[in-house]
């Protein structure tokens, strides 16, 4: 069972991931409850229009943030400056139900960089999904990971943003990372920052810190409509999406409480892997604030008129205190969470140096034992399109049954089956017709703080693989006959059910195939 301390902890992971963890409470897998329900009360502010200009100078061309898998058949890619001033925010009333009302505060010239990949004019969907970069070590694009194959068949624009300081600026980082084991996957981290590791090309960025990151994001959305001719080509957008994977996560879950209501530029957001709590909007990461946030059951409030999807992994449920910030769906919020899966996985790593689904793959990063290649990539693809054509008047994604877990004292856990694997969530053919173990929870008697104590520490939020022995695999199909025919039923059922999309399920049911050999 995981034990979750008295106070938040900053996690991450080599490839930039972080979220807050908090504290846990006692109680059943239910909303929690938050104050004052009362619409923002902010007036006079409106995000402006920035300006959108090309690097001036070539330096070594685009520093891409990683992972950094090819871009789709097609697609085109372009590299932009975005600068004006922004507004910083403080918040007069912050209750868990996440009606928060802000006040304009100071304000500050920035500018930033932002990375345009989209399809040909006659491909394009309409829909712009905008990544808000992690920066837990170095500037990281994990959705860009997990959802680069949606986007390329549905012919999206993406555009990734420097949202924050660190990504710009450099600077000490929130992660003990390991430098040598970052080589291995081609990644410096002995200096970070746009202007540090390329000065020729970004010397001229400026960011005024993260308390202006909010209103940074907010105008960037504001030119993917606005500024188009330049920014995206000439293409149109019919709706503008904002993405984030957990630290983004949790400054995503803060902006759509207090930042996006008070001038509406996205058309719906996904929040992927967020814990407990939200970022602070002064965006200062200190010892205080942290227990502050780790004190949090903060909710996506209920009265925008954007959908909001949240994709949350075992890992978020129970290391990361998601479990204190339950609620249930609504008509604006929806939210998977996905049995078999870590905030961390194969597939991360998989997107930097390529291959198949292998969890020998940790050793890149100093894991000893193998990490999760749970269905992660394949079941947000699906979740992806649910959303698009839930923010353009759709229905919602298909409601899903959460996972079931088991709380005793400060401790909170997955409640699992004769096989190891979680009960409840959403399925895949991967959990009802297993070859392995795959969970999203460390090892037991690990806390959030063995994360913080080492660059190593971070294989914690990989999660786990453990395969079954050929005598197990008998034991539950017989022969491979019967287990490839299990599993094409199951993920069949996936599809029609809408957790799984027809060409997904297709390439897991050929690596169902392959794994005939273990039968022999």
């Amino acid at each position: 069972m995981v034990r979750l301390g008295r106070w938040g902890w900053w996690l991450a992971v080599v490839l930039g991931v972080l979220v807050v963890a908090g504290c846990s409470s006692s109680g059943g897998h239910a909303a929690s409850k938050g104050g004052s329900t009362s619409s923002p009360q902010t007036t006079g502010y409106t995000v402006p229009s920035p300006e959108v200009s090309r690097p001036a100078a070539e330096g070594k061309g685009v520093n891409r943030p990683q992972p950094s898998p090819p871009l789709p058949p097609g697609y085109s890619e372009h590299e932009f400056f975005i600068g004006g001033t922004a507004t910083s925010f403080t918040a007069d009333k912050t209750p868990d139900s996440g009606f928060w009302t802000v006040t304009p505060g100071t304000k500050a010239n920035y500018r930033t960089r932002v990375i345009v990949r989209q399809p040909p004019a006659s491909k394009f969907s309409g829909t712009v999904l905008v990544e808000w970069f992690n920066v837990s070590a170095i500037e990281a694009s994990p959705d860009w990971a997990y959802l680069s194959q949606q986007i390329g068949r549905e012919g999206d624009v993406y555009i990734g943003v420097s949202a924050q300081a660190q990504g710009v600026e450099g600077g000490g980082t929130l992660l003990n990372t390991n430098t040598q084991n970052a080589a291995k996957l081609g990644i410096s981290v002995s200096k970070n920052g746009l202007k540090h590791i390329d000065p020729v090309r970004y010397g001229s960025l400026v960011h005024p810190g993260d308390a202006y990151s909010y209103d940074i994001f907010s105008q960037v959305g504001q030119a993917a409509k606005k500024s188009s001719a330049t920014l995206l080509g000439g293409l149109k957008p019919k709706k503008v999406l904002g993405v984030g994977e957990s630290q983004s996560a949790a400054f995503l879950t803060t902006y759509v409480d207090a930042v996006h209501p008070v001038d509406p530029v996205y058309d719906g957001f996904l929040i992927h892997s967020r814990g407990n709590g939200g970022a602070p909007l002064d965006g200062k990461f200190t010892a205080a604030s942290a227990q502050q946030q780790a004190t949090q059951h903060l909710l996506i409030r209920t009265d925008l008129a954007v959908p909001v999807f949240m994709f949350e992994t075992e890992t978020d449920l129970t290391l990361l205190g998601y479990s204190q910030a339950l609620q249930p769906d609504t008509k604006t919020v929806h939210t998977w969470e996905v049995a078999g899966t870590s905030h961390a996985d194969a597939h991360l790593i998989r997107a930097v140096i390529g291959g198949p689904r292998d969890p020998s793959v940790g050793s890149f990063l100093g894991c000893t034992t193998p990490i999760n290649t749970g269905p992660q990539h394949e079941v947000i693809q699906a979740g992806l399109r649910h959303f698009v054509q839930w923010a353009g008047g759709g229905d919602p994604p298909p409601t899903a049954t959460r996972l079931h877990i088991v709380r005793a004292g400060n401790g909170v856990s997955i409640a699992r089956d004769s096989n190891g694997n979680a009960l409840g969530g959403v399925r895949n053919p991967m959990l009802d017709v297993p070859t392995a173990t795959l969970t999203g929870e460390p090892p037991a008697g690990t806390t959030g703080a063995d994360v913080a104590k080492t660059a190593e520490g971070t294989c914690l939020l990989f999660g786990r693989t453990t395969p079954f022995d050929h005598a197990k695999l008998v034991q539950l199909y017989g022969n491979a006959d019967n287990y490839v025919a299990r599993f094409r039923k199951s993920a069949n059922k996936a599809v029609t059910a809408g957790f799984l999309l027809r060409t997904d399920a297709d390439e897991l049911i050929a690596e169902a195939e392959a794994n005939r050999a273990l039968f022999k």
